[in-house]
């Protein structure tokens, strides 16, 4: 993996002052109402768009499911909300596809600088090694063939969480920063 990968809070003081860029990635749940982690405080600061579009039903939080925002209310200029499906029936395999589904469509927007709340770490229901150790994975696999497309990725997780992730990549030898 060449991307640099870097850490940042689900903080919006930390987000205002985090190193930007194309896309910021959030998981969105069939069935995790109201919106919770980074899904949740970025609807906050975006005053309830993504909420508005799951009222309005044209985002349901199906696995595949992709809707892509322009905004001006944080530092990455889109927002990109994949659908993981329903959280009781979470697996590797559906954070899995739902990475696969965010790299895809980042790649198709031509987005590499890009932040990410790693499907499951919202709601507890992955722990952060093996969330950045299945990620790494993804990426990985997206870049072979056609070379590294990815500049950096910011994960957006918790402290403690980001701690554990980052122990992980450098001991894989992943490029980090701090931001």
């Amino acid at each position: 993996m060449a991307a640099q990968i870097s850490f940042l809070p689900i903080d919006l003081g930390r987000w205002d002052n985090g190193p930007g860029g194309d896309a910021m990635v959030v998981p969105i749940w069939t069935d995790v109402r109201p919106l919770r982690g980074a899904s949740g405080l970025l609807d906050w600061r975006m005053g309830g768009r993504l909420s508005q579009v799951i009222r309005e039903g044209r985002l349901v939080g199906t696995p595949g499911e992709k809707l892509l925002l322009v905004t001006n209310r944080i530092r990455w200029r889109r927002v990109l909300a994949i659908g993981v499906g329903d959280s009781k029936e979470f697996s590797s395999d559906s954070f899995r596809s739902a990475v696969d589904c965010s790299l895809q469509a980042l790649r198709g927007i031509g987005a590499s600088k890009v932040a990410m709340a790693l499907p499951g770490r919202d709601i507890d229901l992955l722990r952060p090694d093996d969330a950045v150790r299945q990620f790494v994975d993804a990426v990985a696999d997206s870049e072979e063939g056609s070379g590294p497309w990815l500049d950096s990725v910011v994960l957006i997780d918790t402290p403690a969480a980001s701690k554990t992730m980052g122990e992980v990549t450098r001991a894989a030898m992943v490029p980090t920063e701090s931001v």
